[in-house]
């Protein structure tokens, strides 16, 4: 794909970490290829807060899938999204629901000839998907479709601090580290199940059950860090990203609320602030 050598270097420029708003602004006046691969950096990250929006708006999967490609060629790119994004319209997040719901609305007024922009290359969500085997999970009850697409946000935030995070512990050879933290706060959150005890994996690495903690938390800041980088991403400011990560947090807690979890103190994922 184009987007292969941009999306590597997509979060520095001149050595400073960039954001989803200051890329829209780059691309204003860089190369046609160039607003391509942001376009599909964009699109990769972000297919799922989309799809599962419109998903949860009663679209079946191939329509919700044809819809999503579609609003990432047609609005993102089509509509010159890059003119349009400003630093003051808040939250990435936020904007890119706004013109999802306007999408979605002109979506019933169009024919899919006619939502395709002419002389744009479709985008194949085919290498998003990969092995999703549960890209469309059933809402939780009573869940809206901003609930929706406000939930898979924050997880697709999560998702990729968590790979980053499994990258740096690989290398750093923490594997142990990380396998707790997976134990006894991943696994807790995310599949709601009660945390590892303390003393099987204090037999099962040969450590003190204070050592297991120690390793816990040292993992648990570093992740804090990595998600909070995540969220940076897609805030006009530094001084925007907490109040961002607090609100997303807060989404993830009421899923799991409602879908029943009961080990969230223990093990929920913590604000970078907190201890």
């Amino acid at each position: 794909m184009t987007g292969t050598s941009y999306t590597q270097n997509s979060q520095c420029v001149a050595g400073f970490e960039t954001t989803h708003w200051g890329e829209l602004e780059a691309a204003r006046t860089t190369s046609p290829e160039h607003r391509q691969a942001v376009l599909e950096n964009l699109c990769r990250r972000y297919w799922k807060p989309v799809c599962h929006y419109l998903r949860a708006g009663g679209k079946q999967d191939a329509e919700a899938l044809d819809m999503t490609q579609e609003f990432f060629v047609r609005v993102v790119l089509g509509r010159d999204l890059f003119a349009s994004a400003e630093r003051e319209r808040g939250s990435f997040r936020t904007y890119l629901l706004h013109c999802l719901k306007n999408f979605a609305r002109d979506w019933q007024r169009r024919s899919h000839a006619q939502c395709r922009e002419p002389g744009q290359a479709p985008i194949s969500l085919e290498a998003c998907l990969g092995t999703d085997t549960h890209a469309f999970e059933p809402p939780a009850a009573g869940a809206t479709p901003e609930d929706v697409f406000h939930n898979k946000w924050a997880a697709t935030l999560i998702e990729r601090a968590l790979e980053r995070l499994g990258e740096e512990c690989m290398g750093a050879g923490l594997v142990d580290h990380l396998d707790i933290f997976h134990r006894r706060v991943v696994r807790p959150t995310l599949g709601h199940a009660a945390p590892a005890a303390l003393e099987g994996l204090a037999r099962r690495y040969g450590l003190t059950e204070k050592q297991v903690c120690n390793r816990t938390q040292t993992i648990r800041r570093r992740f804090s860090k990595l998600l909070l980088g995540e969220v940076r991403m897609t805030v006009a400011s530094a001084n925007d990203a907490e109040d961002e990560l607090r609100a997303l947090l807060g989404y993830v807690r009421r899923e799991a609320h409602s879908n029943g979890g009961t080990h969230r103190r223990e093990s929920g994922v913590e604000h970078p602030a907190g201890p």
